[in-house]
């Protein structure tokens, strides 16, 4: 063989990448290192410009010297497999070749360079390329070993994916393959469509995998394939690429805390400095002493935790010792207050849930529109060092408000389980459908011009709604006209048993007074941020005419001691570096966080774990993600992943819009939505509310949806089961 035109793979070594490609150098490293690689000979770049005669000619005379009489032709391009870029799924890849067809495969292979898919990827990237071609492995299962997790960028985990024969579809990520995952040699099942491995055989591909990164220094993407023998073939590796930071998840205080839960429903993001120690915190402060005195209940501190900047809101109070704890205080409040009782279970929800709308709508709402109303007019007119004073009233004031929605849209939540397993229960057989239609097409009354807030944190600048922000009368109609005829379907069933369909009609005046009041509470808690912000903002000015700052908005990135200590020395001049804390938090964004981070209590793990089947979420092997139904009915389009307000521009109607959080800024997004999957949230969520006025399926709280599913890729969702497939 002419070495510098075909070299047979077990010469190869990564100096021979320029020549050969990435991919096949690798695999020469691979073959030297005792790992079991098919055979095989590569057709160099150089080759590339010679007659496709002559080439077919080379690979005649190097398949000769192989033997064997069926082949794999993969590319090996020179841009290929590298650190920054994979061009995974790109070239072509041609299997079971018969020795007689090696010539056109070749060619399909070196073509497949120069195709608009490949030069949109990268159109820096050479189109020179190298073919390698090998012995086909007679393949009874084959995937991919991920030697740290793609999703969380854990280190300490790998994923197998495997499918049953050649694997096709598992590149590209469409197809509904097996996942294990592997940490400390113990391997989990997290999909079994088709069961083509077991544990061991996971562990033993994951051992593998581990090997080879560990040789190389980096995280692996390593292809694999099992023959009849069930002896394991390594087809590739490369470095991981796009792979998120290293980062561990383990909390600073002992117990368990949730992103999910409380303030976390809001907060999509790392939080800044400044909203963390002032707003937030003044916020859960408040909270919690009208948590105490309303029903009793003390949660121990620290009330969230920041791991990686992202924050996690406690969930120490669901411990058995908190329960016992707390039993006595909320018991003699609940014989005191009947208000109660809207905040302890489901079956009281409907008799406290009066008296906390009653002390809402006559007392805290005028209350709080108000001192809004008020601090509007004079936000730009306070003396500076009386703005901190302005901030924490209203930022007080919120957290009341919050109280009260825990309290009122909390119960509306507790009633709408009491809905859902009366549906389940007495309606599931009969009618098919799960319970969301009766819960859909309340009409959000919004104004187009008030400002929405994307995110809690006073980073991000309120916008205005616009027309968008409501859906059309046409697709509302249509929701309201389903939810009706849903109605009428459960009170039929229903006819032949008197006493259980005035509890339904009970159950269900209910939950649908309650829905629309959770959405006009919920919405209104954030009237206040426009004006915090617009103070936070005259602060962040001022540091910047002393030289503290260098722009307005790195106020968001000083603690609220820094910033009181500066306006208190009205001489202080040094300046504050912010860059630093702007950079980690930008590295921060790109982490994907667990919804939980911390050991939960046994009882609460139990019920943490109930809340989506108790409103008819149904696993499915298929899924590339499980969450919670939030709004019935199914869709199939292409993702769009948003992950803020900077990617509000990019979605076009029709899309599946994945986000790790909604708010009412993002509204306008759903009249173009053909339907809803984020990674935070419940059916008490506003993605849930709005979707359900907007008549699209909606999945929450699936964890990672946004690191999961790709923007491109086509799924399935189905809000009535909590799933997503592919399409």
């Amino acid at each position: 063989m002419n070495s510098r035109l075909v070299r047979p793979l077990r010469e190869l070594r990564m100096a021979d990448a320029a020549l050969v490609g990435n991919k096949a150098a690798m695999l020469g490293e691979l073959v030297a290192a005792g790992v079991r690689v098919p055979n095989g000979v590569v057709l160099s770049a150089e080759a590339g410009g010679l007659p496709a005669a002559d080439r077919r000619e080379l690979l005649r005379q190097a398949v000769a010297e192989l033997g064997g009489d069926r082949f794999a032709v993969r590319s090996s391009g020179i841009s290929e497999d590298g650190a920054d870029r994979s061009f995974a799924g790109l070239y072509e890849t041609v299997l079971n070749v018969p020795g007689s067809e090696l010539g056109g495969a070749s060619e399909t292979v070196l073509e497949s360079a120069r195709t608009a898919l490949v030069r949109g990827y990268d159109a820096a990237a050479s189109v020179e390329m190298a073919v390698i071609v090998q012995e086909m492995v007679d393949a009874v299962a084959a995937g991919v070993a991920f030697t740290a997790d793609p999703v969380s960028g854990n280190r300490r985990t790998s994923v197998i994916t495997a499918a049953k024969g050649l694997g096709a579809g598992l590149v590209g990520g469409t197809a509904p393959t097996d996942e294990w995952e592997v940490r400390a040699d113990h391997a989990t099942p997290k999909r079994r469509n088709e069961r083509a491995i077991d544990a061991h055989l996971a562990r033993t591909i994951a051992r593998e995998a581990r090997g080879i990164a560990d040789r190389q220094g980096v995280p692996q993407d390593v292809e694999w394939a099992l023959d009849t023998e069930r002896t394991l073939w390594i087809l590739q590796a490369r470095p991981m690429t796009g792979l998120p930071p290293d980062a561990e998840w383990d909390p600073p205080s002992s117990g368990a805390f949730s992103r999910s839960y409380r303030f976390g429903e809001w907060i999509s993001e790392p939080v800044t400095p400044l909203f963390e120690s002032w707003l937030l915190t003044t916020m859960e402060e408040r909270f919690h002493v009208g948590l105490l005195a309303v029903i009793g209940q003390r949660v121990s501190r620290p009330y969230h935790v920041l791991v990686n900047g992202w924050y996690f809101y406690s969930l120490n109070w669901a411990s058995p010792r908190a329960f016992l704890r707390n039993a006595p205080s909320m018991l003699a409040r609940l014989i005191r207050s009947p208000r109660s009782l809207a905040g302890i279970l489901p079956a009281t929800a409907r008799y406290g849930f009066p008296l906390v709308e009653r002390e809402w709508r006559h007392d805290l709402q005028p209350r709080y529109r108000d001192a809004v109303g008020a601090a509007r007019e004079r936000v730009d007119s306070v003396p500076l060092d009386e703005l901190p004073s302005f901030v924490d009233e209203l930022a007080n004031l919120a957290g009341e408000y919050f109280l009260s929605i825990a309290a009122l849209a909390g119960a509306a939540y507790k009633v709408e389980l009491t809905l859902a397993s009366f549906h389940r229960k007495h309606l599931q057989e009969a009618l098919g459908w799960s319970h969301l239609p009766l819960v859909s097409g309340f009409e959000s009354r919004v104004d187009p011009d008030a400002e929405a807030i994307a995110s809690l944190d006073w980073w991000f600048a309120p916008a205005k709604l616009g027309a968008d922000g409501q859906a059309s009368p046409a697709t509302h109609q249509q929701v309201v006209e389903a939810r009706h005829a849903a109605e009428a379907a459960a009170i039929g069933a229903l006819e032949s048993a008197p006493g259980r369909l005035r509890t339904f009609k009970r159950i269900l005046a209910d939950a649908q007074h309650l829905l629309s009041i959770r959405d006009e509470q919920t919405r209104e808690l954030t009237i206040a941020w426009p004006v915090m912000r617009r103070a936070i903002l005259r602060i962040g000015a001022s540091l910047v005419d002393r030289g503290v700052i260098q722009d307005v908005d790195d106020v968001f990135f000083l603690t609220r001691a820094e910033v009181l200590d500066v306006l208190a020395r009205a001489n202080r001049t040094e300046p504050i570096d912010v860059r630093p804390r702007r950079a980690r938090r930008a590295e921060q964004a790109l982490l994907v966080p667990p919804l939980v981070v911390g050991r939960l209590p046994r009882m609460a793990e139990s019920m943490w774990k109930s809340f989506s089947t108790q409103v008819g979420a149904r696993r499915s092997e298929r899924a590339l993600v499980n969450g919670t139904p939030a709004s019935a009915g199914r869709a199939t389009g292409a993702v769009r992943v948003v992950r803020g307000p900077d990617d509000f521009d990019a979605f076009q109607a029709g899309e599946i819009l994945v986000a790790p959080i909604t708010a009412p800024a993002w509204t306008p997004l759903f009249s173009r939505a053909a339907g809803l999957v984020t990674d935070v949230g419940s059916a008490a969520s506003h993605a849930s509310l709005v979707a359900r006025e907007f008549g699209i399926p909606a999945v929450v709280g699936t964890g990672d949806a946004t690191a999961r599913l790709r923007t491109g890729m086509r799924v399935t969702i189905d809000g009535g089961t909590g799933v997503v497939e592919p399409a």
